[in-house]
């Protein structure tokens, strides 16, 4: 055969080949909903007829004996015959897994466990592997919303008894003003003053959480010293301490360079939130100790009381809004933040705003530890 038929020869077949590839694909855009087996089988069926009339083209080309060219035939069309049985046996295994598929996608959005399984199409395994996942991280944010919206419901009633009971005692004893049954005026306008003002460090901190979770919470900052906002804090607490006979310390650590970028009232608030979650859960004669040290490119600020401490269940949850920990370190032997469960909500939110963090966990020797880190500034 020479040059020129041989060009000849490829040109006709890559000709037929496409002509027959043109018709699979109008084929399987016609026939898009069809069976994944149907779109296998077309595929084969096109590579099939294209080597079929390859052949017939290169057996007229050659000038073969017509018994060579049946032979030649029959060889291709018995190799397309198995090819398409073939295709099918395998577009079958396809069709299964990716059924497979399916039912997983729809037990996802039912709400039924997608568990992962073999098939035998690894990118079919990965994706069911991926929906098996999809469907725990689905089902862990569904408990965590649960969850929350329990300590919703649960914050808002706590919130609304903290109100309800500041409000009567002021409406009594108006009243009780009033109709001039009060027989000393002077310490009933007190204890009403005393009652509006922790009606208004409720607000305020609902306010506060309010802002945290907006990320609205608006810091003034300054470098300054984190052992000079403790210091303050303590000084401020140290007479609630000495009446409920608790020993208040605070400790800076040799060498440490406490210098932070914050604001001094809100991470004032912060140390003097931890300190009031510490009085109200140390006994008489316990102790309560706040140290500031460095912690590499921090600083820590930690309180640790003589408390109960926290149980194991209760520590991931200490820093969450409207939160109440179990029996052993619930009950308040001092009413100092009125109990709506906002004050290490308030914490933590204050910490991060800062771009720092609070954490909380046991003691060895027992009690509580709750600690802010914050980055250091040199």
């Amino acid at each position: 055969m020479s040059g020129t038929d041989l060009l000849l020869v490829v040109a006709v077949s890559a000709a037929i080949a496409a002509g027959v590839g043109f018709v699979a694909w109008l084929l399987l855009r016609r026939f898009a909903w069809a069976p994944i087996v149907v779109h296998l089988v077309t595929v084969v069926v096109a590579a099939v007829a294209s080597v079929v009339g390859g052949v017939l083209v290169a057996t007229q080309a050659m000038y073969l004996s017509d018994h060579d060219a049946q032979i030649a035939l029959a060889i291709a069309v018995t190799s397309g015959v198995v090819a398409i049985l073939t295709a099918s046996i395998l577009g079958t295994e396809i069709a299964r897994a990716a059924r497979v598929l399916r039912s997983a996608a729809e037990d996802l959005g039912r709400g039924i466990p997608v568990e992962s399984r073999p098939l035998p199409i690894g990118e079919f395994r990965a994706v069911l592997d991926e929906l098996a996942a999809s469907d725990a991280r689905i089902r862990a944010a569904r408990e965590e919303v649960e969850r929350q919206e329990q300590a919703r419901r649960e914050l808002v009633t706590r919130v609304a008894h903290d109100l309800r009971v500041p409000l009567a005692g002021i409406r009594a004893q108006a009243e009780a003003l009033q109709d001039g049954l009060a027989p000393d005026p002077d310490r009933y306008l007190a204890r009403i003053a005393s009652q509006v003002d922790r009606l208004d460090a409720l607000v305020a901190d609902l306010f506060a959480v309010s802002q945290i979770d907006a990320g609205t919470l608006h810091l003034r900052t300054e470098r300054l010293s984190l052992a000079d906002v403790a210091s303050d804090a303590v000084s401020e607490l140290r007479g609630l301490a000495d009446g409920a006979g608790v020993r208040l310390d605070l400790v800076v650590a040799p060498g440490t360079s406490p210098t932070v970028e914050g604001d001094a009232l809100q991470l004032g608030r912060a140390v003097a939130n931890l300190l009031a979650n510490a009085l109200q859960h140390t006994p008489a004669g316990g102790r309560v100790a706040v140290t500031v040290d460095g912690e590499g490119d921090d600083v820590r600020l930690a309180v640790a009381d003589s408390g109960p401490g926290f149980a194991a269940a209760d520590l991931a949850h200490a820093f969450e809004a409207g939160w109440r920990g179990s029996s052993a370190r619930s009950p308040h032997r001092l009413d100092v933040t009125g109990g709506a469960g906002l004050g290490l909500a308030i914490v933590r939110g204050i910490a991060r705003a800062h771009g720092g963090d609070a954490t909380a966990s046991n003691a060895p020797e027992g009690g509580a530890v709750l600690a802010v880190t914050l980055p250091r500034v040199d």
